[in-house]
């Protein structure tokens, strides 16, 4: 006689859990039945005979492989970019230029990872047999429209915040290491990765690092370092880094940002040597060697010509080249320094000397753009911006020698 038996889907056996598995038992060889109305084993005897069972399929094993989310991967990559970018301060050398300039390239390519727009990929131009399509073909020259770039990444969301805050903490502690002499190159390469991720603020700071920090010597260990002339011509800041972080602190919308980055740059002494050294050198070169050269030329000239003494003649032709090149250059000079046609809502006090508005033109320049940025942009609204910040600008630019909105110069206030 056979007892069957049943057994749930769900049923414990010999310690493994069966799911909806079909087994045989060893006994009858023989399917087990899974009707209701079976009869089943008492426990003593499921106790004593013990059936084995063998599936067709093998059991589910509860061991699952966990996969890393998305936003934890991309840290792990973030943190192995930016732990190469800071590894050139892993050294007891003066690192060099361009290593320190290859550290501050991958800082600036990460930030325009995750700032610049993602262009669409191109799909294959499908052919079109419409009415309308066939109306459109006739015309010359058309061309389908083509999709827009997708907006720019915002850089407000947590897990982007975040990430720009490490970008532009590994971007300055290279640059403030002491061991870094920033230069030009290195200099340019930092703010425009600042100003992609949209952090100015730390700009001013670097600007007067620049001309403070002390200079590393590259032949010594360990290392050491010599004081810095904060008014030598290589501490100036290039009008072009310059002209970059404004920009920048201008689209932040913060205005004493945008005035001490304009006092940290092309406000200082170093500055206004250089613009000296650069442009003024050659003309200033070529007005002293003039009268060396109008004597040759004078006496040369007098020469040629038989009406009066060679000594008489050559005085006179050389007072007079010395007359025409020198009130030649003064008109030029004049000229150039009491042009306006550049200046939109900032223009110099009256009294400015001529030197002064040569040297400090650039200063203008950049507090003109400013004043264009945070007044009205219609022409005929200007001069009727009330507010503190206005005031503060007023004020800042009369502090300085310069007129904000002079009324003589205004369109129909001539």
């Amino acid at each position: 006689m056979v007892t069957r038996c049943f057994i749930r889907p769900q049923a414990r056996v010999a310690g493994v859990v069966v799911k909806g598995v079909k087994v045989r038992c060893s006994a009858t060889r023989r399917p087990l039945d899974r009707r209701r109305n079976t009869t089943s084993l008492s426990k003593p005897q499921l106790l004593q005979s013990t059936p084995t069972f063998t599936s067709t399929r093998p059991f589910p094993t509860k061991t699952a492989v966990r996969t890393a989310s998305p936003v934890f991967q991309e840290d792990q990559a973030l943190d192995v970019e930016l732990g190469k970018a800071t590894g050139v301060l892993r050294t007891d050398k003066v690192p060099e230029e361009q290593a320190v300039i290859e550290a501050l390239r991958i800082c600036e390519n990460l930030a325009r990872s995750i700032t610049e727009p993602i262009e669409p990929t191109k799909a294959p131009p499908k052919s079109e047999t419409g009415p309308t399509s066939n109306l459109l073909s006739m015309e010359e020259g058309w061309t389908p429209l083509k999709k827009a770039a997708l907006p720019q990444a915002s850089l407000t969301t947590p897990v982007t915040s975040g990430i720009v805050q490490k970008i532009t903490k590994a971007a300055y502690q290279i640059v403030t290491d002491a061991n870094v002499f920033i230069t030009p190159q290195i200099l340019a390469t930092y703010v425009h990765t600042q100003a992609i991720l949209g952090r100015p603020e730390t700009f001013p700071e670097i600007f007067s690092l620049c001309a403070s920090k002390p200079i590393p010597l590259t032949d010594t260990t360990p290392i050491k370092y010599k004081a810095a002339n904060p008014k030598r011509l290589t501490s100036a800041i290039p009008l072009v880094v310059a002209q970059d972080a404004l920009r920048a602190a201008i689209q932040s919308k913060k205005l004493a940002l945008a005035l001490s980055i304009i006092d940290t740059s092309v406000c200082t002494t170093a500055y206004k040597r250089n613009k000296v050294f650069r442009k003024a050198l050659l003309p200033f070169t070529v007005f002293a060697l003039t009268p060396p050269a109008a004597y040759v030329v004078a006496h040369q000239f007098a020469e040629y010509q038989t009406t009066m003494e060679p000594q008489m003649a050559t005085n006179i032709v050389f007072a007079g080249i010395i007359a025409y090149v020198g009130f030649t250059a003064t008109i030029g000079m004049v000229a150039i320094t009491t042009a306006n046609d550049q200046m939109n809502r900032v223009t110099w006090a009256r009294g400015m000397g001529l030197r002064e508005r040569w040297l400090r033109e650039d200063e203008r320049a950049l507090v003109d753009r400013v004043a264009c940025a945070w007044g009205f942009q219609d022409v005929h609204m200007w001069g009727e911006e009330e507010s503190p910040e206005w005031e503060a600008l007023r004020r800042w630019a009369g502090l300085r020698g310069m007129v904000l909105d002079a009324p003589e110069l205004m369109e129909g206030m001539e």
